[in-house]
């Protein structure tokens, strides 16, 4: 077996397990190859002849998962996520067994199961059109308020610092959205507007309850109230992790193939916890059905899954 391991050095505390799966992994005959990602290596480079190899792994945090994910769309290449991050919310989404040598296990099976990507494009404050994949949210106001918060402690004190950016962000801005989603205008007050491929938080709490990382759809939420307004729906994660019960209250709820979210004033964006130079008014998502082929074992829910194989 030839597997390419393409791996962040600065990601989370759990970085150094990669080389505990390598170990785990490796077999008389394989050729295991190392990418570090870094200033020398970015994604685009790392995966040139990722279809080559007949298993890839992306180890590091959201971020850096996505952005190499953004690359294998539709390659077919079978990818395990390895949780080398801080949060590792994709990988919590995609539900394996976190342990090195189940991971090694998972990978050498190779059972996969295929999953949609988000796609988001904006125009910059030069004018020029960007885009970029995403794997779990992108959004305008609140998330993107305390993404820039938590951006300097979040290495040293990993998922706490966005708990405190969160409270300490206790009068978020608010604006006007317009919400064009498959033919259809809405209109809603709040402070932020999100966009999600996938909808797992810390915590195995739900964000948006409908949300499946294989339906062709992306779900879109309009956060109505601030952190004390937000009490409710906080609760109602604790008690109600599902969403299916109680709901999420403070926010509206929408489903898409594609959107256009329109934010005045503008607020900035973020997606997949990265944060975007400048802040542009507006975005347009939508999803790319079925682009990602992931290595899942017998735990993970998208075992379930129409996709499964």
């Amino acid at each position: 077996m030839r597997c390419l391991i393409i791996h962040n050095l600065a990601s989370g505390p759990g970085s150094d397990e990669i080389f505990t799966f390598a170990h785990a992994l490796s077999e008389a005959g394989d050729e295991v190859i190392f990418r570090f990602l870094g200033p020398g290596l970015e994604a685009a480079e790392a995966t040139r002849d990722a279809c080559s190899f007949d298993r890839v792994v992306v180890s590091g945090g959201d971020g850096t998962v996505s952005s190499v994910l953004d690359y294998l769309r539709f390659t077919g290449i079978p990818v395990l996520v390895f949780p080398s991050g801080t949060a590792n919310l994709f990988f919590n989404n995609i539900g394996n067994a976190p342990e090195a040598a189940a991971l090694a296990q998972a990978c050498r099976a190779g059972r996969t199961a295929t999953v949609d990507m988000g796609e988001l494009t904006w125009v910059d404050d030069e004018g020029n059109h960007q885009r970029h994949g995403f794997i779990i949210i992108a959004g305008t106001g609140y998330d993107a308020a305390i993404m820039r918060r938590a951006e300097e402690t979040h290495g040293e004190m990993g998922e706490i610092a966005y708990m405190l950016a969160a409270l300490t962000e206790i009068a978020p801005q608010r604006a006007h959205f317009v919400i064009e989603h498959d033919g259809k205008v809405d209109e809603l007050e709040g402070i932020g507007c999100m966009v999600g491929n996938t909808a797992l938080l810390q915590n195995e709490i739900n964000l948006f309850p409908d949300c499946r990382m294989d339906d062709g759809l992306i779900d879109i939420a309009v956060i109505d109230s601030g952190p004390i307004g937000l009490l409710p729906t906080v609760i109602a994660g604790v008690l109600d992790p599902a969403g299916t019960g109680l709901g999420r209250p403070q926010f509206t709820f929408f489903q898409a193939k594609e959107a256009k979210i329109t934010a005045t004033p503008s607020l900035g964006m973020e997606f997949d916890g990265e944060l975007i130079e400048g802040k542009p008014g507006s975005f347009t998502a939508h999803a790319i059905p079925r682009c990602l082929t992931l290595i899942i074992d017998e735990f993970s829910p998208l075992n379930h899954s129409e996709a499964a194989h």
